[in-house]
């Protein structure tokens, strides 16, 4: 019981990221196989109604075999209605609105964005109810077909499944505290990168969760059969075949 309970609770814990690991490797070869890791800032409704609006986009390509970064991209964005920032005032994260009054508009950047994100594996953190849903309004907006993931990584379920309430409220902020990386940046490119930066340590934390309990599976099996007789073994040897 205490082997069936124990090792089912691993293997849940523990198959979502190798079983993406691996997925993810046989894309290495394929044109366009970078990740695109992306993350959006926007702006803060003030009044129940009033739409979000991209402030800030950033992205980064990173190697499938390596999760190197390879390239990068960030810009501020300034709306077309500056109605929904003027009573925008400097945040945490530096942005300002002096910052986004002169950076260009989504749609002077959207044939940059299109490229980067277009045709490759999306991942962020909570990607799929905030910033996937703001890309396709965004290219709504300006008339223009969104890009299309070649597949979607969406970090927030992923880590929950993997380390379930450890980490709390599954945060960015609160994950980046956990694991010791300090305080959330709230800048694109800098949370894209913060985020890659989690899935490795959480990735190389799984790993060694699952030699420790193959060590331990083993360590069991050997003092069972060191104790018990052959019949009443939990895990009894095979029997050679007759030829």
């Amino acid at each position: 019981m205490i082997r069936t309970g124990l090792f089912s609770r691993f293997k849940t814990h523990t198959s979502s990221f190798f079983i993406t690991r691996r997925w993810l490797s046989t894309l290495a070869g394929d044109e366009r196989s970078e990740i695109a890791f992306f993350d959006l800032e926007t702006s803060v409704p003030t009044k129940s109604g009033k739409p979000l609006v991209i402030l800030e986009f950033g992205a980064i390509l990173v190697c499938t075999r390596t999760l190197v970064e390879r390239d990068r991209y960030s810009t501020l964005v300034r709306p077309t209605d500056l109605s929904l920032i003027s009573t925008f005032s400097k945040r945490r994260s530096g942005i300002t609105r002096e910052g986004v009054l002169s950076a260009p508009t989504f749609a002077e950047i959207s044939d940059k964005v299109h490229d980067i994100l277009d045709g490759r594996i999306w991942a962020g953190h909570n990607i799929k109810r905030f910033d996937c849903v703001r890309i396709r309004e965004a290219f709504a907006e300006i008339g223009k077909s969104p890009p299309e993931p070649k597949a979607i990584i969406d970090t927030l379920p992923l880590l929950s499944q993997s380390f379930g309430k450890r980490a709390g409220d599954m945060k960015m902020a609160t994950l980046s505290k956990y694991l010791g990386l300090g305080a959330q940046a709230h800048r694109s490119l800098d949370d894209v990168r913060l985020l890659l930066e989690i899935v490795k340590i959480c990735a190389t934390v799984e790993l060694l969760v699952m030699l420790s309990f193959s060590f331990l599976q083993l360590l069991m099996e050997s003092s069972v059969a060191d104790i018990l007789p052959e019949t009443n073994r939990p895990f009894p040897k095979k029997k050679p075949e007759k030829p």
